[in-house]
């Protein structure tokens, strides 16, 4: 049976959110959430995650509440509406949130609702209130940048001359050995960058330094994409040009660079990727992209794959993958978590 990666539905809709036994939460403690059932707007999962005591230590007199898109959706606007509803259903304009635009998919909107005020309200009646959510996807495709910083001209600039330097090789004083290409770089530059380089090159235990040293286990095209990154300091890398309409080369392709990015202590391009990986997730290669984030620690991809992978009909499609045996050994608390994941949701 194939399973639809998406479901054309309307491009608005609202979502009711029921938050019953509120007193059963006080105290759970900072960063403590839990999760609503996957709910499906203008084609597109979500979930809501709710931190009774707010998401970090010192916001615990405020109840946090997070939209989180859980579906593939890069280059999407959204327009968003939080409203505490009265028990007769009803809202008001001091009870109803300030509308919010979003052209970053990643910048999840956080809505606060202080505890106390909460509390003393008409809204909390039999421990339970109630929150409406509107979701409008407003624009879909390439989104166009409205503002232009003449400062980015700048920046630009000074990267071709580094990007150039790795490009031409001029004063350049290691050189590595990966597979059978020979990549020369400069030492300062990577030590700059990467504590693991700064560790190889410089670190009084590592001793006098060879002209050349031999990377093992990595194709070279990845080791000279995360070079051009460090070089470069762009999330932007020609490397994914070269993929552009290829979903599966784009996904092998970040999960490499990935692995490449966490053996040296790149954390940013550790990020750029997590993004690409999610951006590109679906129910073909949620297996090996699960397993990479445990194995690399990459916490906010994993939590984005285990939300995907609860929602209806996902579970079985993955579970058919060749990967997914191999999964489970890597993660063999995959199912107990899930279930934990689930069971977090029934409140609702």
């Amino acid at each position: 049976m194939s399973i639809p990666k998406r479901i054309v539905e309307s491009r608005k809709g609202s979502y009711l959110l029921k938050v019953a036994g509120y007193s059963l939460y006080e105290g759970i403690g900072a960063g403590s959430g839990i999760s609503s059932p996957v709910f499906t707007i203008g084609g597109y999962n979500w979930i809501i995650d709710y931190y009774p005591d707010g998401d970090t230590t010192g916001a615990e007199h405020f109840a946090l509440f997070i939209i989180v898109p859980i579906s593939n959706v890069k280059d999407l606007a959204v327009k968003y509406n939080f409203t505490v509803l009265a028990h007769d259903g009803k809202s008001s304009s001091n009870n109803e949130y300030p509308t919010e635009i979003v052209t970053n998919i990643h910048e999840h909107p956080k809505y606060y609702l202080k505890k106390k005020t909460l509390e003393a309200s008409k809204f909390l009646k039999g421990d339970s209130f109630r929150i409406r959510f509107t979701i409008e996807i407003i624009k879909e495709g390439p989104l166009e940048k409205t503002v232009h910083y003449s400062r980015d001209d700048e920046v630009t600039a000074s990267n071709l001359s580094l990007v150039s330097l790795l490009e031409t090789g001029e004063g350049a004083d290691v050189s590595f050995i990966v597979g059978e290409d020979i990549i020369h770089a400069h030492k300062y530059i990577l030590a700059a960058r990467s504590p693991v380089f700064k560790a190889q090159f410089f670190s009084p235990m590592e001793g006098k330094k060879k002209g050349s040293i031999e990377v093992k286990d990595m194709d070279a095209s990845i080791f000279e994409a995360m070079l051009h990154f460090i070089y470069s300091d762009s999330e932007s890398l020609p490397v994914f040009d070269e993929v552009e309409g290829n979903r599966p080369a784009t996904v092998a392709l970040a999960q490499h660079l990935l692995v490449a990015a966490d053996m040296y202590g790149l954390e940013r391009l550790k990020r750029v990727c997590e993004k690409k990986l999610y951006e590109f997730l679906d129910v073909d290669n949620l297996a090996t992209t699960l397993a990479l984030a445990v194995q690399h620690y990459c916490s906010d991809l994993k939590d984005a794959c285990m939300h995907f992978v609860k929602a209806p009909y996902v579970l079985g499609a993955v579970a058919l993958a060749e990967e997914f045996e191999h999964m489970i050994t890597i993660y063999p608390t995959f199912f107990k978590e899930l279930r934990q994941l689930n069971t977090a949701a029934e409140p609702y």
